[in-house]
Formats: C-alpha cells, structure tokens, sequence
C-alpha cells in the first residue's frame, strides 16, 4: 500500500508502510500522534525506528523541510522544533554538508534557508511548549542527561560519540531512597543495575561559585579495576543532586561483597536490582581542590573559613578536548568537539549560568582547546601561549578573559596527577594560591564570614529549586554578590545571547 509516509519518510519503504497501515498510520500527522511504545507493540518495529520517523513528520511540519533534510537533521540529533531552534545554523550547515558530500542528501541548504527554517519553527512552538519558560540551568540538566539515547536512537552508525561504545559497560547503581540532608549525595539502598555505558557528566559543584576548575573527560577507572562502578539514573532529580553534591570521591564496590561474586571468568556477577555496597574511592586529584583551598585560607587569614570543593570551587570535564592517553583520531576528536561543544553547547551553556570569577585549567591538552575556543576572549596584550613550556605559563600565569562583560582570571597549571613531577618541581600550587590570593585582595573573591564560603557570583539561580525537580532550598539565597530578580525568560534569552557570542569567537 503506498500512503503518505511511505513517498515523504525516509525508510519507511512498503513492507514498514504495509505494518503501519494495518494499525492506521497512513499520513505524516498519524506519526506525529503516534504512541510510540503502542505502535512498537502491534508493528514489531523498533522504538528506536519509529522515534525517529516521528521526528521527521514533526520536522517536515516547516515549510522548505523536504523528506531528505528532515532525516539529515534527526541524524544529527535534531529531532524537533526546540532542537531546531537552538541549534547554531553554521553546525547544521557543516552537518548538511557532509551528508552532501557522503550522498545522504542530494542537496544542501543555505545559511539563510536554514535560519528561515528556524524562524518558521519558532513560529510554530505554542507557548507552553517554549522551554525558555524554564531556567536555562534546568534545561541543561535534562539535554545532557538523555544525549547517550539520542545518540542510541538518533546517532548514525559511524557517528563520532560512538567512539566512547568502547569503555564500557560497566557496573552501574541506582538509588530507591535518597538521604534528605541537604547538601549530601549519600547512598541509601543502592542497588545494583547490570552493566551500563558511562552517564553524560553535568559540572559538578554549586552552579554560582566564583571559582570553575576544568579539566580532562572523566577518567574511566574500571576499564583496570572492574569494581569500579558508576551511578545510571533515569531520574532528573537524582541525577541533578548526584552531580551538585558530588566532591572529592566516587564509588566501588565494597571489596568482600564483590569477592564473594566472583565467577569462574575473574568476573563478578550480580543480580539486577540487587541491594549492593557501596565504599567511597577518593579521587586525589579533587583532593587537591581542598588542599589549595585550604592553603589559600591560611595565606589570606580566613583559617575559620569552610571552603571546600563542590561548594566554592565547581569543576567540568571539558569533552571539546580528549585526554593524551586515549588513542583517538583526529577526525573523530573533530566531530565530537562539533558534537559537544559546538552543537549542544553543554559547557558554553553551564559556563554562562555559572559566571565565574577564576577559571583554573589543569594539564596542555585542555589549555591548547580552551584557548583555541576562546582565543578572542582573553586580553589582546597577554594571550595564552600552549606551546610555551609550563615554566614559562607559570611565571606569567596573570591572563584575563571575558564572559560578556564580566572579566575572569584564568588560571594555567600541569597537572596535579597526571604530570605530578612538573606539577611539584614548578610550585604550580603555590603559583595558584598566589592567584587566587591576588584576586581575593581585588576584590574578584569575596569571602562572606556569615556562611564561611565565597559569596555567589552576579545572577540568578534555579537550579536546587525549580518546577521540574527540588533537591533542597538554596543555602546561599541573600548570599549572591549581586543577586537578578527579572524573569526567567529574560534571564536565560539573554544568556542564550552570549553563549551565541561566544560560541563564533
């Protein structure tokens, strides 16, 4: 039977047609109203398969949105009018062009058609579908937390994210009941969940401290030690809270239970939904957070101060940078930078939210891909050089960039781990505490002794509180250098300018 979504969806040939007809989804608004999990059932057809037909019949709802470019654009992870929307037109551009020059699509668009195409969309969003109404700082939560199932359901075969498939699975927990305390990300009934690829990382830490640190993708430690394991939550708040209370530690699983489920392979086996325990690993490179807070404390006289990581001192995974020692190819390393920073924009969106006063950069490998991103940013007169030797960084380590109007210090050092000889034989700690102390006395760095923390930087904040999850009233409310009371459709529109800035510099 030929019916509309056969001749206007790609892959939808006349067997698939035939399945859908018989449970009455002939046209392309059939699709758009399409149970997903009721239609999988009665067809057979894959989830996966019907999701992103349903998001081609939403996107051809655009005038100049052909059947070609609706499938280039789900395989780019743009799956709606939102996505469509917040996409930067020259990433999609870029995209278009390689399914061109690989014969996916016969065709390109032209900038100015695909910025048409977003108008027309913006157009055809009705107001209670406008995710401007909510907090920027929430809507990040959510995109990074479901970009591991648009790369499964939407991501081509050779997509560039794909290339992480292979650290992994791993151990994975789940949380039934939190601990309510605020400020904890304690584990109550744990339980074991099978093996999982690694979650998505948010940044971790209070999103208005004035000091980001920002380093390497997350080490992937169970790829040697197989007790290792990592939390998968399905969970918006559990995921939210994981990653606002995470500090110096991550999570293994307690050494005589995983013994005790060893098989005959060296493997431990567990039953799903299994309770299991759980031993904090401490990591030392956060470690090292709280010794520099501690050392800087000391060298400015606040010694009854409780400054710690996770609470003055937020840090990222910077993904538009892969670590020295995975073995990653040069095009790969491109489309993921595409992928990450350019077209979801995680970190220019949770950089712009946060507004920090210091940025402190560990390692060459993150300082050659941050300057590159925000080489027009810094100071014209003192821009960083990576190809200078770590010495030569360190005794002119005083670089400024600029977040929109607000000036940042940006701080360069090796790495406390992953080059501990230079890292020490430099006094790369010392150099730090000596910045940090430099902009405690400018007056960047404010110490507030009624909370014994840093004050929270200029802005607005709806991350802990908000109409999608709650994981606890914010402690800082009154504590902001500065706080914005206007609302939040201004305040992320205006954020959403300067990541668009930032983003072309």
């Amino acid at each position: 039977m030929q019916t509309e979504i056969v001749d206007k969806i790609e892959g939808i040939g006349s067997a698939y047609g035939d399945r859908l007809a018989e449970v009455g989804i002939n046209t392309l608004e059939d699709l758009r109203k399409m149970d997903i999990d009721g239609a999988h059932e009665r067809t057979g057809i894959s989830a996966g398969k019907l999701m992103a037909w349903q998001s081609m019949a939403i996107l051809q709802q655009v005038e100049g949105i052909d059947p070609q470019f609706s499938e280039a654009l789900v395989k780019m992870g743009i799956v709606d009018f939102r996505t469509l929307i917040d996409t930067m037109p020259e990433a999609i551009f870029e995209n278009l062009r390689n399914f061109q020059e690989k014969g996916v699509i016969p065709k390109i668009a032209s900038m100015d058609e695909i910025r048409l195409w977003q108008e027309r969309a913006a157009q055809l969003i009705t107001p209670l579908e406008k995710p401007l109404r909510t907090p920027s700082e929430v809507r990040v939560v959510w995109e990074t937390m479901t970009c591991r199932g648009m790369r499964n359901y939407y991501g081509r075969p050779v997509h560039p994210c794909r290339w992480f498939s292979q650290f992994g699975p791993f151990h994975a927990y789940d949380i039934s009941v939190e601990d309510e305390k605020a400020g904890s990300i304690g584990r109550v009934d744990a339980f074991y969940v099978g093996q999982r690829y690694q979650i998505p990382e948010l940044l971790s830490g209070c999103r208005k401290v004035p000091i980001m640190s920002v380093g390497l993708n997350p080490n992937l430690r169970a790829v040697t030690q197989p007790w290792r394991i990592y939390p998968y939550f399905d969970d918006i708040q559990q995921y939210a809270k994981h990653f606002r209370y995470r500090t110096t530690f991550k999570y293994s699983i307690e050494d005589e239970f995983y013994e005790a489920h060893l098989a005959a392979d060296g493997s431990a086996k567990f039953e799903e939904n299994e309770p299991i325990p759980l031993t904090k690993e401490y990591v030392s490179m956060y470690l090292e957070y709280d010794r520099l807070l501690k050392a800087f404390q000391e060298r400015v006289g606040i010694t009854e101060a409780g400054l710690s990581l996770g609470e003055d001192v937020s840090y990222y995974n910077f993904v538009a940078c892969h670590s020295p020692r995975w073995d990653m190819e040069e095009d790969v390393e491109r489309g993921i930078i595409q992928e990450c920073y350019y077209l979801r924009r995680f970190f220019l969106r949770q950089l712009v939210q946060s507004m920090p006063k210091v940025v402190v950069i560990f390692g060459k490998a993150v300082m050659k891909s941050f300057v590159a991103n925000f080489y027009n940013a810094f100071d014209k007169e003192n821009i960083p050089d990576a190809s200078q030797t770590y010495s030569e960084i360190l005794s002119n380590n005083n670089y400024v960039m600029r977040i929109g109007r607000e000036r940042a210090r940006v701080i360069f050092s090796p790495h406390p781990t992953g080059a501990r000889p230079w890292y020490v034989r430099l006094g790369a700690a010392e150099k730090i505490v000596e910045a940090l102390s430099e902009e405690y006395s400018a007056g960047n760095l404010i110490y507030d002794d009624e909370i014994k923390h840093f004050k929270r930087t200029k802005g607005a904040c709806k991350f802990c509180d908000n109409d999608v999850f709650f994981i606890g009233k914010c402690r800082y409310k009154g504590h902001f250098e500065e706080e914005d009371t206007r609302p939040i459709i201004e305040i992320s529109t205006e954020r959403e300018a300067l990541e668009n800035q930032l983003a072309v510099l």
